[in-house]
């Protein structure tokens, strides 16, 4: 919904926009530019940029546009001879008066189409977007479902990994434990004797009973 001070502002604005011609020609202040085409600008444009919807802007762009032509021919009442305005009324064969009316009424649907292009996205759209987001989102996800897949085996490999090599490392411990020989010394020539050895490998004689 439109504030009413934005639809207040147009009003004002538009009222401006259809006076500014008549008023320049009647207090007798020329401009390089046609006076006319200024308020039409006006009238068209600034409606739209504030309400920022069709109908608010058209409304308060005719609204202020009628008020305008009310005080024109009720206080000032002196056709419009701009540039613009004798172009238009020459082409159309129409009365000054009118065709000056018919460019102010004109620009309520042009404040209109501005305001359409000036809104802000409405709630279907902002639906229709997350809806479609939410699509390319769903088409990604077998894609990083595949990746999180893939580390996981890469994790698992890994652990069996290090286990063969803990156990690898276990089998070699023991095997060099196995290995581990105990020697005395011979009590007859002192030689180095392995402690389980009934008779001495160096000198022959027994060394256990």
């Amino acid at each position: 919904m439109v504030a009413p001070t934005r639809v207040a502002l147009s009003i004002i604005v538009s009222f401006g926009g259809a006076l500014l011609a008549p008023l320049l020609q009647y207090i007798g202040l020329s401009l390089a530019f046609p006076p006319t085409v200024i308020g039409l600008i006006l009238l068209g444009l600034v409606p739209g940029v504030l309400c920022r919807a069709f109908s608010p802007a058209s409304i308060s762009s005719i609204a202020g546009a009628l008020a305008g032509v009310i005080v024109w021919l009720m206080v000032i009442f002196q056709p419009v001879g701009d540039g613009l305005v004798r172009f238009v009324s020459a082409n159309l064969q129409v009365d000054p008066v009118l065709t000056y009316i018919l460019l102010l009424v004109v620009m309520a649907p042009v404040a209109g189409l501005v305001g359409l292009a000036a809104s802000p996205p409405t709630e279907e759209g902002v639906i229709k977007a997350a809806l479609e987001q939410g699509e390319v989102a769903e088409a990604e996800a077998p894609k990083e479902g595949a990746g999180a897949v893939a580390g996981v085996e890469a994790a698992e490999e890994r652990v069996e990994e290090a286990e063969a090599a803990e156990t690898v490392r276990a089998e070699a411990e023991e095997a060099v434990a196995v290995e581990e020989v105990v020697y005395v010394k011979c009590g007859f020539c002192g030689e180095p004797v392995p402690e389980e050895a009934v008779f001495c490998p160096n000198c022959g004689r027994r060394v256990r009973p």
